[in-house]
């Protein structure tokens, strides 16, 4: 029997899989021949400075895991209870889904001044320092809600019309059909959402955490962060410093993904698959 010609698929992928392959050699050499020349030409003081500081890096990177987390809990707990609030009422669906679009397409470095602005008077005058902490927090969740947000939304657009009748049939209140169907269907999409939202929070306290001058001379610093501490060393040229603590920034954000958000999502896609209740039943 003649062979059947080679697919086109095949055939570019035959071509451009070699190319690919020593594509990525050269990138790796690239980097692991900076990092080498980078290491040889650092002075040992240097070194020796940075690992004695090293500690207090990953110690201003648990301050702002800290940080993360409210953001990350306070985006979700919004975007659970708006997110089931408009998938059950759709008349103002298409009014407030449309609204936060809009939002989130302005960056909050353009409006949050004016939010500073209006209230740091009385924020600083009842908290104190602890109203930097606030401001912080509330920049991330601004800057990143709406990732959990419309994930969560659209996986209960996504749920099978049959399940919102039978949970109408049986009647369940609000915290039953959390508890027992819409958290478990929308499971994928909220770990999706979230994990968007915990890698972009870091950009909101990357501006949070140190922003000078940002209303009337005023600046908006907290304490202890490693967001601030790499603005910082960057700020007065102290490279080596910012580099090292990128690095170690980098590591974790890494190994974090990995060991958890990848998990997480294996877990929901394997585990929680509202559609398969249509065939179940």
């Amino acid at each position: 029997t003649p062979t059947p010609p080679m697919s086109y698929g095949r055939e570019y992928d035959k071509i451009l899989r070699p190319i690919g392959a020593v594509t990525a050699a050269v990138i790796a050499a690239a980097v692991i021949y900076g990092a080498v020349n980078v290491v040889a030409h650092t002075p040992a003081a240097v070194w020796t400075s940075l690992l004695a500081q090293t500690p207090h890096m990953l110690k201003a990177l648990l301050y702002d895991y800290g940080r993360v987390a409210a953001v990350s809990s306070l985006a979700m707990a919004v975007a659970v209870t708006l997110g089931y609030y408009l998938a059950t009422r759709h008349k103002v669906e298409r009014i407030v889904a449309p609204a936060v679009q809009v939002f989130a397409a302005y960056p909050a470095p353009v409006y949050f001044p004016i939010i500073f602005s209006a209230t740091y008077p009385l924020l600083y005058g009842a908290l104190g320092y602890y109203a930097n902490e606030l401001y912080v927090i509330l920049l991330g969740f601004i800057s990143t809600f709406y990732y959990v947000f419309y994930s969560f939304w659209m996986g209960l657009k996504a749920m099978p019309h049959e399940v919102w009748e039978l949970m109408d049939n049986l009647r369940l209140s609000y915290w039953k059909r959390m508890r027992h169907v819409i958290i478990p269907a929308a499971m994928p999409y909220l770990i999706a959402g979230l994990s968007s939202t915990i890698n972009s929070a870091w950009g909101g306290l990357a501006i949070g955490e140190y922003w000078p001058d940002i209303v009337a001379g005023r600046t908006l610093e907290v304490h202890n962060g490693l967001m601030r501490l790499i603005v910082l060393a960057t700020n007065s040229g102290d490279i080596a410093l910012a580099s090292w603590a990128s690095l170690i920034f980098g590591i974790v954000v890494v190994l974090f993904s990995v060991l958890f958000t990848k998990r997480l999502m294996d877990l929901a896609r394997g585990k929680y698959i509202v559609e398969e209740a249509i065939y179940a039943a």
